[in-house]
């Protein structure tokens, strides 16, 4: 999907007084927090087809290439954030561990193992629709 004069849109709801774009807020966290619920489920659930090793008496059974990162000492999941901006118009979904990006991305030495990109992309249809409709509702609602 394109959106056009997206610089008008975000002018027009910046226009708009805080309290009117509480559900555009609404929206995004609720967004937010589903990705980061999915991106948590998928890291430290389901089976995984990687090699198995043992480190300190412990046995792990680590991730293929491709699939979601497996937990090992849970740092990946215990570093996933979400916020939503002051604006009410913008929200952001991560980690600021480094080495999260390197299990996304992969490295010269490492195939990649994304997490980021495929919670995004499963969840972003109702993401969509669910700040489609807020912001609908906050330009009628302006409109009077």
């Amino acid at each position: 999907m394109t959106v056009r004069n997206t610089g008008r849109l975000i002018r027009k709801l910046q226009a708009l007084p805080l309290d009117a774009r509480a559900g555009i807020g609404r929206a995004l966290t609720v967004s937010v927090v589903e990705m980061d619920a999915h991106a948590k489920t998928r890291i430290q659930g389901g089976g995984r087809s990687g090699r198995t090793y043992r480190r300190r008496g412990v046995t792990h059974q680590a991730s293929a290439p491709g699939e979601f990162p497996k937990t090992d000492r849970g740092q990946l999941v215990a570093s996933l954030f979400f916020r939503v901006g002051g604006d009410r118009l913008s929200a952001m979904f991560g980690t600021a561990l480094l080495y999260g990006r390197y299990l996304e991305y992969g490295t010269s030495r490492m195939a990649a193992r994304p997490w980021l990109r495929p919670t995004f992309r499963t969840l972003e249809p109702q993401a969509r629709q669910r700040i489609r409709d807020a912001v609908q509702a906050a330009l009628r609602a302006a409109r009077g």
